[in-house]
């Protein structure tokens, strides 16, 4: 026997043995791997979370803004940097008795706009832009109130102000479907309804008093009932909402204003994305309903105690088409109107303000869009009081996703 036939039959025996001791092993399983899945039941976007039958949609946008703004006072800034960006989440599930829905959306905010002329205040924060639950025509969370139109569909302003019902609420709310008509009752948080945290000043025979707030007893109202065709020619609702002002000095007692409004737009098939926008909306002790800024009562400080409601209205708008594919020209204005009762302090506390811009968006490549804006706002209190007016522009860049 030669030397390579003793190294050839060593080898062979080393395999035999490694083989035999493989076999004696045990034999691990391999994990199952659980793919995303794409969900086409709720349109683009969805995927199932892994293990579930349930459909999330990640989504939102960051931007950055850039304007200017002719000061009111050395103090004021002239120039503003200001950086967004919002995440949503929208979950949902098909169940035997609708689709039960869950969405948060994020928002986070770096800026210059409350920084003083020394630089040091400037904000940087994370808030909840909305938070709710639906199942069915049940809403629960925080959320647009039904009341809401203009800024929910529309509302094109980067910088500019603008009047109406914009905030979002604490509420508790039904809407129900006919067709292409629809009604909505919703019970919402009063406190977010306070338009000041005081009440007017009011002076009689020379006696003067300031009211605070006091607890909420009963929630503001909203009804609301609406016409929905907007794939054609557009869209309309009628709204109203009871308001509670409730004074926390002994004496007075509580008083309920009202607010009552339309909104629509009208579609122009015959012009590309053409479309006219509009809100309108009268109150009476619910100021909050306008975005007036001013108190919703003015209590009077003879007995018998008693409080006197504010009122006004307001109108905006705004009107938009697609000069090509890719540019888009909005032009938009609103006019708000405010009465004080005749007990108020001053007579500069009547006053009207109105507001007029327009703005163009380039979308440059999907998803990624630049926008410019210029406006005037002119606020007129009654009096010997000076106009309030400004001019403003600034440019947005946003990413979309």
């Amino acid at each position: 026997m030669t030397i390579k036939s003793i190294l050839l039959g060593f080898a062979a025996g080393l395999v035999s043995l490694g083989a035999a001791s493989a076999a004696d092993l045990p034999m691990a399983k391999s994990e199952a791997v659980e793919y995303v899945k794409v969900c086409s039941a709720f349109g683009p976007g969805f995927f199932y979370i892994p293990g579930t039958d349930t459909c999330l949609q990640i989504s939102g946008q960051i931007r950055a803004d850039y304007f200017y703004t002719e000061p009111s006072t050395r103090k004021s800034n002239v120039t503003t940097f200001r950086s967004q960006t919002r995440i949503r989440f929208d979950a949902r599930t098909q169940t035997d008795y609708g689709i039960l829905r869950s969405f948060l959306e994020l928002q986070a905010d770096t800026n210059s706009l409350g920084t003083t002329q020394n630089g040091t205040t400037g904000t940087n924060f994370l808030s909840v832009r909305r938070a709710y639950i639906q199942f069915g025509g049940l809403t629960a969370g925080y959320a647009w109130s039904p009341y809401s139109f203009y800024e929910q569909y529309y509302q094109a302003e980067f910088f500019a102000p603008y009047f109406g019902e914009h905030d979002r609420r604490e509420l508790l709310s039904y809407t129900a479907q006919f067709g292409k008509f629809w009604g909505a009752l919703s019970v919402e948080d009063p406190v977010s309804n306070r338009s000041t945290s005081t009440f007017g000043s009011a002076t009689v025979n020379s006696v003067s008093d300031t009211l605070a707030y006091g607890g909420s007893s009963v929630p503001d109202v909203v009804g609301v009932i609406g016409y929905d065709d907007n794939k054609n020619w557009g869209r309309v609702q009628i709204m109203a909402a009871s308001h509670e002002s409730n004074p926390s000095t002994v004496g007075y007692d509580s008083k309920y204003g009202y607010a009552v409004g339309i909104g629509g737009n009208l579609n122009f098939p015959i012009m590309s994305g053409a479309y006219i926008a509009v809100e309108a909306s009268y109150a009476d002790g619910a100021m909050k309903y306008l975005n007036a800024g001013s108190a919703d009562a003015y209590g009077n400080p003879l007995a018998p105690h008693d409080l006197a409601l504010s009122k006004g209205w307001t109108v905006q708008g705004e009107a938009g088409l697609n000069i090509t594919p890719a540019l888009q020209a909005v032009l938009f204005g609103g006019y708000l109107n405010y009465d004080a009762p005749s007990i108020a302090t001053a007579v500069s506390d009547n006053f009207n303000f109105y507001v007029i811009g327009g703005q163009v968006n380039y979308t440059m490549v999907k998803g990624f869009i630049v926008g410019a804006e210029a406006w005037y706002q002119n606020k007129d209190p009654e009096g010997t009081s000076p106009n309030a007016h400004a001019i403003g522009a600034g440019i947005r860049i946003r990413r979309t996703f």
